[in-house]
């Protein structure tokens, strides 16, 4: 059986019929074993969005069967998104873009829409958009990772050697203070940035320049459903890297799900390991749930961890980071929120990559 919660008249019908009552969507839930369909879904690949149609003030106090009655949204209906400097993407051509300080970057470098969030970054190399040979000062002791795009190469001497190409980033523990960078063939872009993997490329001239952080705040709406005492959440994305980065972040208490200080376990809670990992993190799914009784999860499908521990989810709620600035940068597929807590079976289904 599948809940479509209760409604009348035309909305159910043409809820009945909408691309989100898609029986892909739905979960059992563990209270009654009734398969029920979202409160939230944020479609990053496909670009659709669907968000319970109960109102804001009267979420916490609604029962199930009212919150499941999603309606088409807007994505500011989603999320509130802000980044205070412009940012690089790859459109659908291939072509790389500049957005605008406050938009969303939906990036196609993996030859698919996909939600783009970073933390900050510094970019060393300048003129980085016309690369040229150069040195730069670097930190003795820091970790750096130079990459480029083009037909050409870097070649590095100083606190590192080595070469860069557009396929072959280098990471490297700096040696010396000064990095010389000799340029060749037809580049348009350069980077030199502290850290293990490459970001995004960020634009220079005569000086070094930031990229500020993507912040992507759940709506209040999201942040409420978020709030429940039972509550389901998916996300699936690719690439994402980031010690302690959290996938989804509370803004005080509970890390819901985050990657530990070595990048090597994904969790939830500070201590339930979901599964190991590698960053940059393949194309995934992983998926939570959690009532009075504890909290329960899965990774790529892997077999369910639980534990007794009650998430806190007070505050405000992120996709991509928390509150306190804690990234796991990466291009984000969707993220799903059903009102109650699934079977652990449908939460083990639901744990894999984007289809």
């Amino acid at each position: 059986m599948v809940s479509l919660g209760f409604n009348s008249g035309i909305a159910l019908t043409a809820a009945a019929n909408a691309w989100f009552t898609n029986p892909a969507f739905v979960v059992a839930d563990i209270s009654d074993g009734v398969a029920k369909l979202p409160a939230f879904i944020a479609d990053f690949r496909r670009d659709r969005h669907a968000l319970t149609s109960v109102a804001l003030a009267s979420i916490a106090s609604a029962a199930v069967d009212a919150l499941i009655v999603p309606q088409s949204a807007a994505l500011p209906n989603m999320f509130s998104f802000t980044r205070s400097s412009v940012a690089e993407y790859i459109d659908a051509t291939g072509t790389a873009q500049q957005a605008a300080s406050d938009v969303p970057r939906f990036d196609h470098r993996s030859g698919y829409r996909q939600l783009l969030l970073e933390g900050p970054a510094t970019n060393l190399f300048l003129n980085a958009f016309a690369p040229a040979t150069q040195t730069v000062a670097v930190v003795n002791g820091t970790q750096y990772t130079v990459s480029c795009r083009g037909a050409g190469s870097l070649a590095l001497s100083g606190a590192a050697t080595g070469a860069v190409t557009q396929n072959t980033p280098l990471t490297f523990t700096a040696s010396t203070t000064s990095l010389t960078l000799a340029a060749s063939g037809a580049l348009s872009r350069a980077q030199v940035e502290t850290g293990a993997i490459a970001s995004s490329f960020v634009q220079t001239g005569a000086v070094a320049a930031t990229r500020s952080a993507d912040s992507c705040r759940l709506s209040p709406v999201g942040e409420a459903l978020v709030q429940k005492n039972a509550v389901t959440l998916l996300v699936r994305g690719q690439g994402l890297y980031g010690s302690l980065g959290r996938l989804v972040g509370a803004g005080a208490g509970d890390e819901v799900i985050r990657l530990n200080t070595a990048q090597t376990n994904i969790l939830t809670g500070s201590s339930l390991v979901l599964s190991n990992v590698t960053v940059p993190l393949p194309a995934f799914g992983v998926c939570i749930g959690w009532s009075g009784s504890g909290r329960s999860g899965s990774y790529n499908g892997a077999t369910v961890n639980s534990e007794a521990t009650v998430p806190t989810t007070a505050g405000q709620i992120y996709l991509g980071r928390n509150q306190a600035g804690d990234f796991a940068a990466g291009r984000y597929d969707s993220l799903t929120i059903w009102p109650f807590r699934a079977v652990n079976t449908g939460i083990q289904a639901k744990a894999v990559p984007y289809v």
